[in-house]
C-alpha cells in the first residue's frame, strides 16, 4: 500500500536479493526499481505475509539490490544501487546497516551487482557492472567506453566508505576483447567457483560485442578469483564462433545478455550458463560443465526455448534474457 505513489513506470521487481541480515535465521528481501526501494522482513508466512516492510525513499531510484555478508559477522549487509542519476551517470552505491541508516560509498559506482568471496578470506566481496559508457547515454561521465566492472573486496572492516574499487574493462590488459562504443560489457555478471580451487571467479556479459562483421553477437567474459583477488590471469572470453560452443556468432544473437554461475551436478564447481535471447526466433542458453581447470566446451549444449516447452507466435521469445544473477534492466 504506497508504494509508488504519485509515480508511473515503477518496474517494482527489477531487481531482488536476500539475506538474513539480524540473524534470526529467517532471510531478508530487497526489491529494486525506478521508484523507492522496498525491503521485506522475515519469517514469512506461508501465504507470503511478511513479518515487516517498510519503503524508502533516502536513496533515491533503487535499480539494484545486492545482499551478502561483507564483514564476516554471519548477516548480511544490503547495497542499494540507484542507477544512473543526474550528476552521477556511473550509479552511485549505497550500504544499509542493520539499523536502517544508508551510507553512500564515495567511490563506488554500479548499475547491478553480486556478492562472493573472490580472493579467498572469508569476507564477500562487491562486484558491480556499469554497462552503459558515453556512447549509450549520449553523455560524459558514464561507464569506461564498452563498459565496466567494479571490485570492492570485504573485509573484518566490511567495505569501508572511502575504500576504491578495483575497475576492469575490455582496455584492461589481459581481459579479451577490446573496448568498443556500446559494448556493454557488464551489462550482466555472475560469481562462483567454476575450478574448485576455493576462489570465486567472475562471469561477465557483454551482449553487444560485435564478433567480426555481426554486430549485437555478443562474448561473455570469465576472470578469475585468487588470493590476491580477481585476476585476468587465464581469463577467457566466450562467443558462438568459440571452437565447441555451439552455433555460429549472428547479428543480434546477444550472447551474454544475462549470465549465470551455479554448480548445477554437485561436483563443487560451477556450470557456466551464458543467455543468448536473440538466437533463432525463441531464445537459447548455453552451458558449459565445470572442471579442474575451467569449462568444458567439448559437449557443452545449448538449451532453446522451444526445446524447452515454449511457444512463440509472431514475436522474439527471448528465452535467455534473464537468469537467476543480476543483470542491468532500464
Amino acid at each position: 500500500a504506497g508504494y509508488g505513489d504519485g509515480m508511473t513506470y515503477c518496474g517494482f521487481g527489477m531487481s531482488l536479493a536476500t539475506g538474513d541480515m539480524d540473524g534470526d535465521g529467517a532471510p531478508e528481501v530487497g526489491i529494486g526499481s525506478r521508484c523507492e526501494g522496498a525491503a521485506y522482513n522475515g519469517p514469512f508466512t506461508r501465504t507470503g505475509k511478511a513479518a515487516s516492510s517498510y519503503r524508502d525513499w533516502r536513496g533515491g531510484e533503487t535499480r539494484g539490490v545486492v545482499m551478502g555478508d561483507v564483514n564476516g559477522d554471519g548477516t548480511a549487509e544490503r547495497f542499494w544501487l540507484a542507477g544512473p542519476t543526474d550528476g552521477d551517470l556511473r550509479g552511485p552505491v549505497h550500504e544499509e546497516s542493520s539499523g536502517g541508516e544508508l551510507v553512500k560509498l564515495t567511490n563506488a559506482d554500479g548499475h547491478a551487482g553480486q556478492i562472493g568471496d573472490i580472493n579467498g578470506d572469508g569476507y564477500g566481496d562487491l562486484v558491480t557492472g556499469i554497462a552503459d559508457d558515453d556512447f549509450r547515454m549520449n553523455e560524459t561521465g558514464a561507464a569506461h567506453r564498452g563498459g565496466e566492472i567494479q571490485v570492492l573486496y570485504g573485509s573484518t572492516y566490511g567495505i569501508t566508505v572511502g575504500q576504491r574499487p578495483t575497475v576492469f574493462h575490455q582496455a584492461t590488459a589481459g581481459v579479451p576483447g577490446t573496448a568498443e562504443d556500446g559494448d556493454q560489457f557488464g551489462q550482466s555478471l555472475s560469481l562462483g567457483d567454476v575450478n574448485a580451487d576455493g576462489y570465486a571467479d567472475v562471469l561477465v556479459g557483454s551482449p553487444s560485442e560485435a564478433v567480426g562483421t555481426h554486430v549485437h553477437a555478443g562474448t561473455a567474459v570469465l576472470l578469475r578469483g585468487s588470493a590476491t583477488g580477481l585476476t585476468t590471469v587465464k581469463a577467457v572470453g566466450y562467443t558462438q564462433d568459440t571452437a565447441g560452443v555451439p552455433g555460429s556468432a549472428e547479428s543480434g544473437d546477444q550472447f551474454g545478455a544475462a549470465v549465470h554461475l551455479a554448480d548445477l551436478n554437485k561436483d563443487g564447481k560451477a556450470e557456466t550458463v551464458v543467455g543468448v535471447p536473440g538466437e533463432n526466433t525463441d531464445g537459447c542458453v548455453w552451458i558449459a560443465r565445470g572442471s579442474a581447470s575451467g569449462p568444458v566446451l567439448g559437449g557443452s549444449v545449448n538449451l532453446c526455448g522451444k526445446s524447452a516447452g515454449i511457444t512463440v507466435r509472431d514475436t522474439q521469445g527471448y528465452f535467455g534474457a534473464a537468469l537467476t544473477s543480476p543483470h542491468v534492466s532500464f
